[in-house]
C-alpha cells in the first residue's frame, strides 16, 4: 500500500501509526528509525511534531508500516494473550 495522500490528516493519520508502532513495538527505536532509512533525532522530531516527513519519507513510513502490520497487530494484542497461547 502506498502512501498517497499527502493531505494534513494524511500526514498526521501515518505519523499516529508510526508512534503507535514505536510505542507497542519491541524493536528498539533506533531500529525502527533504521529501518525507515532515517536517524533516531529525525523520528523523534516527527514523533514530537517539532518537524514533518516529505514526500519520500512519509512513503518510507508507509512502506515500512505496510511490511511490519502483523508485528503491529501482535504488539497491540495485550500481554495476556501471548501467555495464554504458551500454556495452550
Amino acid at each position: 500500500m502506498a502512501f498517497v495522500a499527502h493531505s494534513k490528516d494524511g500526514k498526521e493519520a501515518l505519523i499516529a501509526r508510526l508512534r503507535r508502532f514505536v510505542e507497542d513495538s519491541d524493536l528498539s527505536f533506533y531500529e525502527i528509525a533504521s529501518r525507515i532509512e532515517t536517524s533516531g533525532t529525525i523520528l523523534s522530531m516527527w514523533l514530537a511534531r517539532t518537524a514533518q516527513p516529505d514526500g519520500k519519507e512519509l512513503s518510507e513510513i508507509e512502506r515500512f508500516l505496510s511490511r511490519n502490520d502483523s508485528l503491529l497487530t501482535e504488539a497491540a494484542r495485550p500481554r495476556s494473550e501471548f501467555v495464554k497461547k504458551s500454556f495452550d
